[in-house]
């Protein structure tokens, strides 16, 4: 009865609708980095230092991982649609207030509230996505991970052209006109989204959050070798406030089961178990964090080792970007006709055999070979990076819908947690090896994670059905058609 309602629901949603769910998607990926080509020039202009200015740019990060878990919640308490229009409304006036900044404070401020606005987007996207295209599922996964490439490729290209034109400031009010716009698509095309009324354990979601935001927080201090001891304090922070949050929701989890009508836990910390959840979640890290190591690790090199400008180095990075979208389709196809799995540990292969690509031309610059050759071996690794991002970015969000986790909108919000601080990690990697003057063991350390993660996965059984009852030939068979097999949030 509720699949045939979903089917219904999927038939009245105009296909604008999708598309406009889609550039809300890469209209969040473009609000992270719009700021990144413009960076020098706001920090002149507002009088900036150095830390200032990679606190603007990390703020939003920070805030999404902190307020992501909130968000899923939230968007089960009032719906995909109400939640997303809201968010949105929330990062257009913190893009105006941006673009007013007379100093540092304001700026950080607005990018946090920004980042905390855009947290909304990758739960909400997702299920909206699978509530309303349910028999399209793969195509829709595949179409969103291009989405987020479109932002990457868009984002810098969008803020540069801007500053150069109008000025920087005009960049935050470009923005916050593309937001207006994307607004006025969704109120107009999308239908209304069920609600739900989801457990809410106040003290377990305060100490979920500030257990985010403190490992966000340590993650970026890390990066910038800042003092130990507010390191080991973030730390011990994250820690102990992750600890209490699971104990709570364990706690209140035996307490639902030994009392008949008492209110569940938060998250049911069971959820976190299923093997698609952990696959997810791991295949999701890996590519948020591959790709913050080459967004930043590949323009240093070529602009340190090889003396290329930064248009040069823009269009050789637009590569990566190209590749993720026009990998989209592909992978859905695969993970429709092979299965989420095996679509998942191709997309970690590729990105894997990136890595020694792009640590071989660092190498033969330093040894003097030819510019030509040594571009060409770095536009072979950004493409096969942006392949294996695409793939494996696809893969995780059909393994988290497809999991009973993809039920819970906080278990979906946990889940985007874990992809944005892993990005943040891939950033202070990238700090931490240019401090140490180590930047050859970057890239064979993305591939030393990725084959670490497929033979994790092998160890653990994870070649068996990571649903049961899915039905099909293979373990590794066509995913099914979601809106028959399971309803969701």
């Amino acid at each position: 009865m509720k699949a045939a309602a979903q089917s219904d629901a999927g038939k009245r949603a105009r296909p604008i609708a999708y598309f406009a769910l889609l550039g809300t998607t890469a209209l969040g990926t473009l609000s992270a980095n719009v700021i990144n080509a413009p960076l020098y020039v706001i920090q002149a202009d507002l009088g900036m230092t150095n830390q200032q200015s990679v606190l603007a740019v990390s703020a939003f990060t920070m805030a999404m991982a902190m307020f992501v878990p909130l968000a899923g919640w939230v968007g089960d308490r009032l719906g995909t649609k109400t939640l997303l229009i809201w968010s949105l409304g929330v990062l257009l006036l913190a893009g105006v207030a941006a673009s007013q900044a007379s100093g540092t404070e304001v700026l950080i401020a607005a990018r946090a509230v920004q980042g905390a606005a855009c947290s909304a987007i990758p739960p909400s996207v997702q299920a909206a996505l699978m509530n309303h295209w349910p028999e399209r599922a793969p195509q829709a996964m595949g179409a969103w991970a291009s989405a987020i490439g479109l932002g990457q490729a868009i984002g810098p290209l969008f803020g540069g052209i801007v500053t150069e034109t109008l000025g920087w400031r005009s960049v935050f009010l470009s923005h916050a006109s593309l937001v207006l716009l994307m607004i006025f698509l969704l109120v107009v095309s999308m239908p209304a989204s069920g609600r739900q009324r989801p457990p809410m354990h106040r003290f377990a979601m305060f100490w979920l959050v500030v257990g985010g935001g403190s490992t966000a927080a340590g993650t970026v201090l890390i990066g910038q070798a800042t003092s130990w001891w507010w390191i080991l304090s973030s730390v011990g922070c994250a820690v102990f406030s992750l600890w209490l949050f699971a104990r709570l929701s364990v706690r209140r989890a035996k307490f639902a089961a030994e009392h008949a009508g008492a209110p569940g836990p938060l998250l049911d910390p069971s959820l976190l178990h299923d093997r698609g959840y952990l696959r997810a979640a791991a295949g999701a890290g890996l590519a948020m964090a591959s790709m913050a190591v080459f967004i930043v690790a590949v323009p240093l090199f070529l602009a340190l080792d090889l003396d290329l400008g930064p248009a040069a180095i823009g269009a050789l990075v637009f590569t990566m970007a190209l590749f993720m979208v026009l990998a989209g389709p592909v992978a859905a196809r695969l993970g429709h006709r092979r299965g989420v799995y095996v679509q998942l540990r191709r997309g970690i292969l590729i990105l894997a055999a990136s890595g020694p690509v792009v640590a071989l031309a660092m190498g033969c610059a330093r040894y003097g070979m030819a510019r030509w050759a040594v571009l060409s071996m770095v536009v072979t690794a950004l493409a096969l990076a942006g392949v294996g991002i695409a793939f494996t970015q696809s893969a995780a969000a059909m393994e988290i819908v497809l999991s009973p986790a993809g039920k819970s909108g906080t278990a979906v919000g946990v889940h985007n947690m874990i992809r944005f601080l892993a990005m943040g990690a891939g950033y202070s990697v990238v700090a931490l090896a240019y401090a140490a003057d180590a930047t050859l063991i970057l890239f064979p350390l993305v591939s030393l994670t990725g084959f670490i993660l497929l033979a994790t996965f092998r160890n653990r059984g994870c070649g068996q059905p990571a649903h049961p009852g899915i039905p099909g030939p293979s373990p590794h068979h066509a995913v099914p058609n979601p809106a028959n097999e399971r309803t969701q949030p």
